[in-house]
């Protein structure tokens, strides 16, 4: 009876549930979409269903797929299609060499970490890299100094917006997990990725001045396919596909904030105007625009035809498809975990004796925090632990009769791309991202990219719990 009761315990069933999928990516080597899908299959077997019918315990499965593939599809595929067509355009040199520019030479590890930061928005976390990482070297070959400074800063810069700002996949699996608008991500992502920056900025100082002469290589250099300097875009027109759809849905998110707070009163005579605010300001319209902008300067700056245009986005496509995949599988394993009870069990181990719980404000995120922290180390993905971590932590501040949170719900969504920061050793394609382009030592590594990601982590843990006191946001 014992052990029944143990079997059937919503903590062992989120076990079993982490335990296959980190094993599955880790000592099996399965393709983490396949891995999330098995998971979650067995997750929803080991979980009763109203109907007692096994055949609906595959249904649900394949329900909650469907579900989280309508609602992220759009977002990561018109992404993708923004960040081929900036590389290919030269966009993204642009927005570089203008940094370069603004911050001056003596600032170059602040305009590094600016590119990263900005960069890794649209064009995502690897582009970044291949992009960003042939300056720092240039650079180091004038100065013969401070080589680690430079690749800290880029990484540094890049990994806060791929965990924390849409449209990258992790943060919007999160945002949408934890019934959190797109607009509000976005703005709390980039807030909370602004105000860590400078830390990030000293972090990456600090290890330099540790290992200031680690050892490199810097034989192979990647290229890239963008035009020659002379032909690359004005700075208004590189920056146009990230302007777009931030306006578009900042458009959104504020009409929304003001008809709720009765701000703002339509007139009856203007439903139309009214509709077409607000389907301007959805983030999938916002996307589809942004793609459009990008493929608009493409062909402009490239001379392309149609036909080239065609073949560059379908490749972009492609890349696509598999975060998609990967995305919709980590969260159906969310909702099953959802079905079986995770949150309301967790929530009771931190009951109090007059039976009101502690997994409350500061808590909370501390808690998040660390549980995507584990999950992040132990497995290797930040886009999987952010989708773990948010479907466990769904189950408590979305049940039915949850206490209020002191602050908006998008600050434990940040948190957990923040603790998805924490740890990038050897199971993290990008610490061999950071080896491997990088030009740096894996020992080398492990003592500089590795730590200076804990420290990230905690620093942007600590800017959240200052910034969901003082601008909480509901």
């Amino acid at each position: 009876m014992r052990l029944a009761l143990l079997l059937h315990d919503p903590l062992f069933i989120l076990g079993l549930g982490i335990v296959t999928v980190v094993g599955l990516i880790v000592v099996l080597r399965v393709n983490a979409f396949l891995s999330l899908l098995a998971a979650a299959f067995l997750v929803s077997f080991w979980t009763p269903i109203d109907s007692g019918d096994w055949g609906d315990k595959v249904l649900r499965v394949a329900a909650a797929f469907g579900t989280t593939g309508g609602e992220i599809g759009i977002l990561i595929a018109m992404g993708s299609i923004v960040g081929k067509c900036m590389l290919d355009s030269g966009s993204a040199d642009r927005i570089i060499k203008s940094l370069r520019t603004f911050f001056g030479e003596r600032l170059i590890p602040a305009s590094l970490l600016s590119g990263g930061l900005i960069l890794s928005v649209p064009v995502f976390y690897e582009a970044t890299f291949y992009l960003m990482v042939p300056i720092a070297k240039s650079v180091y070959r004038v100065t013969r100094k401070n080589y680690l400074l430079y690749l800290m800063a880029i990484g540094l810069g890049a990994t806060l917006s791929h965990t924390l700002i849409p449209p990258t996949p992790g943060p919007i699996a999160a945002a949408l997990t934890l019934n959190v608008p797109i607009g509000t991500m976005m703005l709390v992502g980039a807030m909370v990725g602004v105000l860590t920056a400078p830390f990030a900025l000293a972090i990456a100082a600090m290890m330099n001045r540790l290992m200031p002469n680690p050892a490199i290589h810097l034989d192979e250099e990647p290229t890239t396919e963008s035009p020659g300097a002379e032909n690359l875009p004005s700075l208004l027109m590189a920056l146009a596909p990230i302007i777009v759809p931030v306006l578009l849905i900042a458009m959104g998110t504020l009409l929304d904030m003001h008809e709720k707070g009765h701000l703002l009163d339509w007139k009856t005579d203007a439903p139309a105007l009214r509709n077409t605010f607000h389907v301007l300001g959805n983030s999938q319209i916002a996307m589809v625009a942004a793609a459009l902008v990008s493929m608009v300067v493409l062909a402009h700056v490239c001379k392309i035809s149609f036909r080239e245009l065609e073949r560059r986005t379908e490749s972009a496509l492609i890349d696509a498809g598999l975060i998609i995949l990967i995305v919709s599988a980590g969260g159906a394993f969310g909702k099953m975990l959802r079905a079986a009870g995770v949150g309301d069990r967790i929530k009771e181990l931190f009951l109090h004796e007059t039976g009101q719980t502690a997994l409350t404000g500061i808590v909370l995120l501390c808690v998040a925090f660390g549980i995507t922290a584990i999950i992040k180390t132990a497995q290797g993905s930040s886009t999987t632990a952010m989708m773990t971590s948010a479907a466990i932590f769904s189950s408590i501040v979305l049940a039915k009769g949850a206490a209020p949170l002191p602050f908006n719900v998008a600050y434990v969504a940040v948190t957990i791309g923040l603790g998805s920061c924490v740890t990038g050793w050897m199971n993290d394609g990008g610490f061999w991202l950071f080896c491997r382009i990088g030009g740096i030592k894996e020992t080398d590594a492990l003592k500089t990219w590795t730590v200076g990601l804990v420290f990230l982590g905690l620093s942007g843990l600590g800017v959240v719990l200052v910034l969901s006191r003082l601008l909480p946001l509901v």
